[in-house]
């Protein structure tokens, strides 16, 4: 009897104790769920945005995202008018919850991008970043040219991964996308392979609208296709960076004006469907014309013929804002360098209504003189066409990834206050970072490359890794032109260190490998020539081609080079 009295009590004990070990497993299960809670009413855009929420999530940690039960974290979502165009705030919610708020919808998924880059992902789940605050965009205009003429990543890859990548710079704030349709590679519109890159850049258009990016072209208003007739064709304008591919019409020529007009409005329906937001009139690498009807191209012919297109643009898109680019406009070989820069300014003078903005850079150190000493042309606002691609690397991204956040502070200070943002050239995904620092940039001109850098390690890499990694990325800058042994050793070396450190998934991941593939190619290049080394590069060069998507059809530029030229090379 005692020993039955004396087991019930343990009975209980025992269910008890299994009662609150099963309770305390419910709760850690619960740890590892998000519940995300959706406006009563949501639009396409806010599910995509709510889509991507748990996509990034997932693909990080095994935290599970759901829209429904019960959870730990709730993460609300919602739209609030008044925060300031393209803004977000972020604040603590119900019962430990956390509210994302845009102002429009575009804001909502960059406040859902700030949140996701300052949590953390590991193991035990999914941290809640602990920002709190309101941010709202200063320049309007954050955008990427997506070069798609030369088969790199955006033309090689599967459009799914594009599309992919399009919405990772979306959560930084991106909202433009610019590309170019090379009418000097195809014959006409009927062109097999013309066909194919509207196919192709259609569906990325379309994706990218559905992400609330907007899209838009950049074009050489007096370029034909190479079918072009000589009698049509154009003087070539001389001097650095005015390429020309022999397809460049002279728009004094009525024939040519009208054939002109003719090949844009056609280019133009083929997005009618689609929509506009952007169309950027190119001068220079490829276009001009130098006969005595056009010259100086910048300031007389290019006014003209750019001018003669908006109607047919604005026919179909009434909202498209026109950007008149500047590039090259300065030139040492010209005998007259302010010549473009002062008949423009003259041009606009008399009539700035069909343009919006004007657009100006350069390949080198330093920015156009005459915008910043001058004024811009028109008194029209300001974006900008930063060059982070082809900065003194050949191939451009044969190597890996390409950091440079010194660099384009350097060159950021100087325009930093006049610009209203810019669209960045790109070759690739090789200079993702540097693409970021922009977006950075044009969201807030005070936020330095620096402090961009590093959220950037912490949301891609690891928190635990900035200060490491800020060390490479410093060491593959001061390595960019010209390696050095000893620092490159040293920075094959932390690397090492961090890549233990990582996330079983970060060490596989495209940017990690880019950044260390870089890192270990930089040392490879500093070491004696053997078999091993030999090896080693292969290795490297064979995976940046599986990143890259590239191929032998694939221009030398834009690719990892071939080994054999390099068997034998240092530095």
């Amino acid at each position: 009897m005692y020993l039955k009295r004396a087991f019930i009590p343990i009975i209980i004990l025992l269910f008890s104790f299994s009662f609150f070990a099963q309770e305390k497993a419910d709760v850690e299960v619960d740890k590892m769920k998000v519940r995300l809670i959706l406006p009563e009413e949501y639009n396409d855009s806010i599910k995509h945005i709510a889509d991507l929420f748990e996509r990034k999530v997932m693909s990080r940690c095994d935290a599970v995202v759901t829209t429904s039960g019960t959870s730990a974290l709730t993460v609300e979502l919602a739209i609030d008018p008044g925060i300031g165009t393209e803004g977000f705030k972020i604040a603590d919610g119900e019962n430990g919850g956390i509210r994302i708020v845009g102002n429009d919808e575009s804001g909502l998924l960059y406040g859902v991008g700030k949140f996701l880059r300052t949590s953390q992902y590991n193991r035990t789940g999914f941290i809640p970043g602990n920002w709190r605050g309101t941010s709202v965009p200063v320049g309007p205009v954050r955008g990427v040219y997506m070069a798609t003429h030369f088969m790199n990543f955006y033309e090689a890859a599967p459009a799914e991964k594009v599309v992919q990548y399009l919405e990772d710079l979306s959560l930084w704030g991106l909202n433009t996308l610019i590309v170019h349709f090379p009418t000097w590679q195809f014959s006409d519109f009927n062109d097999p392979k013309a066909i194919d890159w509207l196919k192709n850049i259609k569906v990325l258009f379309r994706s990218a609208k559905k992400a609330g990016i907007g899209i838009g072209l950049i074009q050489v208003p007096n370029q034909g296709f190479n079918s072009t007739p000589d009698g049509l064709r154009g003087v070539e304008v001389s001097g650095n960076v005015r390429g020309n591919f022999g397809v460049n019409l002279c728009p004094s020529n009525k024939e040519a004006y009208k054939l002109l007009l003719q090949l844009y409005s056609q280019l133009l329906d083929e997005f009618k469907d689609i929509g506009m937001d952007y169309f950027i009139y190119w001068p220079y690498d490829e276009g001009g014309c130098a006969c005595e009807q056009c010259r100086p191209w910048g300031g007389r012919g290019f006014v003209k013929i750019s001018k003669a297109m908006v109607p047919i643009i604005r026919k179909n898109f009434s909202e498209c804002r026109i950007v008149l680019s500047t590039w090259s406009f300065e030139n040492e070989d010209d005998n007259n360098p302010e010549g473009e820069w002062i008949g423009l300014n003259e041009a606009l003078k008399k009539d700035r209504s069909w343009v919006d903005y004007i657009m100006a850079d350069e390949h080198g150190y330093y920015f156009p003189k005459y915008p910043l000493e001058k004024g811009v042309p028109g008194g029209l606002p300001l974006i900008t066409f930063p060059e982070i691609s082809m900065w003194k690397k050949w191939p451009w991204g044969g190597f890996g990834a390409t950091p440079l956040p010194e660099h384009f502070q350097t060159l950021w200070n100087r325009v930093k206050g006049r610009a209203a943002g810019g669209t960045p050239y790109s070759e690739g995904i090789y200079e993702d970072i540097n693409k970021v620092i922009y977006s950075q940039f044009f969201w807030n001109p005070e936020k330095t490359a620096e402090e961009t850098v590093r959220e950037y390690i912490a949301f891609e890499y690891s928190p635990d890794v900035i200060d490491e990694v800020m060390s490479v990325i410093r060491i593959l800058e001061a390595n960019h032109e010209k390696r050095n042994p000893e620092t490159a050793e040293k920075a094959y070396e932390i690397v090492g260190n961090v890549n233990v450190k990582l996330p079983v998934r970060v060490q596989s991941a495209w940017r990690w490998r880019l950044l260390y593939l870089r890192v270990l190619i930089d040392r490879e290049m500093c070491r004696e020539n053997g078999e091993d080394r030999i090896k080693a590069l292969k290795t490297a060069f064979d995976e940046l081609e599986r990143i890259y998507y590239t191929n032998s059809s694939t221009l030398e530029r834009v690719r990892p080079p071939d080994i054999k030229k390099y068997i034998n090379s240092k530095q």
